[in-house]
């Protein structure tokens, strides 16, 4: 009997060995090793946080370089202090003049900092040392920034809608488009008969017959143009115009009006 509640005792502190050996691995190794890793604080101050949390990344160029350790109020700054830690083996990468923004990842939309690094000559950071913040560069930060002029981009998505929806109204798009699909098929074909008579004019009995008739044209004008026959003659004499300027002209007519109806009253006389 009591070699039995010996071996149940020594199973119990194997038990227990056991059970403290596996927790303590999971404390030591798990929580990203913090026992074993050194962090710097450093602060930024945001007029809001947007959604940022304790806990959330600090990420540098993408690479996880810490965490977000403590958010507090800042009553004499009206701002709110944000206090990071960051992996000691980091600093070399952060140095001073370095700038972080709140940035969102994820579908979910969690909200983590963004450290855009300073300049490679300055001194890293050190314990303390309060990052500038930078302005928004992610949409949803911008938004956010912005506050009451977002109202206005809803404004214009809503203008644009009422636009679309009356253009659509009765299917008027549709019927513009069909229009528009009439008239490209009709100077495609007016640009294949321009082509075509192109064609037709650059052939040899066509175009010979062109030019001769245009050379033919071009004879008669100059013709006409030197006086030559009977129209080059009536165009080019300025007799004749002054003929016709006589006959039809104010003094000259009311004269030859005058003479012929005292002619015509003296033989009535006789």
């Amino acid at each position: 009997m009591e070699s039995q509640s010996g071996t149940q005792l020594k199973v119990g502190i194997f038990l227990a060995i056991g059970i403290v050996l596996t927790l303590g691995s999971i404390f030591f190794l798990g929580a990203d090793k913090a026992l074993f890793t050194s962090y710097v604080r450093v602060h930024a101050y945001f007029d809001q946080v947007q959604g940022l949390a304790i806990g959330s990344i600090v990420s540098l160029s993408g690479v996880n370089v810490g965490n977000v350790e403590d958010i507090t109020f800042l009553t004499e700054r009206n701002a709110l202090d944000v206090r990071m830690k960051i992996d000691e083996k980091y600093l070399t990468k952060i140095r001073e003049g370095s700038e972080v923004e709140i940035r969102t990842q994820g579908a979910l939309g969690d909200k983590f900092i963004y450290v855009i690094p300073g300049d490679h000559r300055n001194p890293p950071i050190k314990e303390g040392t309060v990052l500038e913040v930078a302005k928004a560069s992610d949409i949803l930060g911008i938004l956010s920034e912005r506050g009451n002029e977002t109202a206005r981009i809803f404004d214009i998505i809503k203008e644009l809608h009422t636009i679309t929806a009356t253009i659509n109204a009765n299917n008027r798009l549709g019927k513009i488009m069909s229009d528009l699909e009439v008239a490209s098929k009709n100077f495609s074909r007016t640009t294949v008969e321009t082509e075509k008579f192109a064609v037709a004019l650059k052939g040899a009995e066509t175009g010979e017959k062109f030019r001769k008739s245009i050379d033919k044209l071009d004879s008669i004008v100059t013709k006409i143009d030197s006086g030559q026959g009977t129209l080059g003659a009536l165009i080019n004499d300025p007799t004749l115009h002054q003929q016709l300027k006589t006959m039809l002209g104010g003094a000259s007519r009311k004269n030859n009006v005058k003479t012929l109806l005292r002619t015509s009253i003296e033989q009535e006389e006789k």
